[in-house]
């Protein structure tokens, strides 16, 4: 009965702050009108900060789910959508069997970024997860590899 007032008064002050509206962004013109251009059609916009100089659109258009980034001054990024692993293209499909047979393919994504269109796969080996970014020809760009202890860690691979 002791701990009843301490624990109930911290409950309290959690459900408080899990409560709290998130902060409003306030998004440049410049990065509303990049976005309005690219996207007449986008639907149910909703903006968060990429990071501190990149503002991310999570939206929809003709019943699929974007993501587009754009920098401060209205630059685009990268757009983003989910793809069926049947949609991707059969050299990341062949490079994937040859270099990730045990793995289990979690998810794909197709992005656009200035530089072209990049295919990221999420695969997983047990308890480990990784990221990896093939061109369209199956050759591996880059991949991430999720380290409990250590956060992200990068590791860029030729693959040639």
């Amino acid at each position: 009965m002791k701990n009843l007032i301490p624990t109930l008064l911290a409950l309290a002050i959690t459900a408080s702050a899990c409560a709290q509206k998130p902060a409003t962004i306030v998004v440049p013109e410049a990065v509303k009108a990049a976005f309005v251009e690219q996207f007449p059609k986008a639907e149910g916009t909703a903006w968060e900060m990429e990071s501190k100089t990149e503002y991310e659109a999570g939206f929809k258009m003709g019943g699929m789910k974007y993501s587009a980034v754009y920098s401060t001054e209205g630059k685009w990024m990268e757009t983003e959508h989910k793809i069926k692993v049947e949609a991707l293209p059969e050299g990341v499909r062949k490079s994937l069997a040859v270099n990730y047979p045990d793995h289990k393919i979690e998810g794909a994504e197709l992005s656009e970024t200035p530089d072209g269109t990049v295919f990221e796969v999420d695969l997983e080996k047990g308890k480990d997860e990784l990221e990896v970014v093939f061109n369209a020809d199956g050759k591996v760009l880059k991949s991430k590899v999720e380290d409990d202890e250590k956060g992200k860690k990068d590791e860029e691979d030729d693959n040639d």
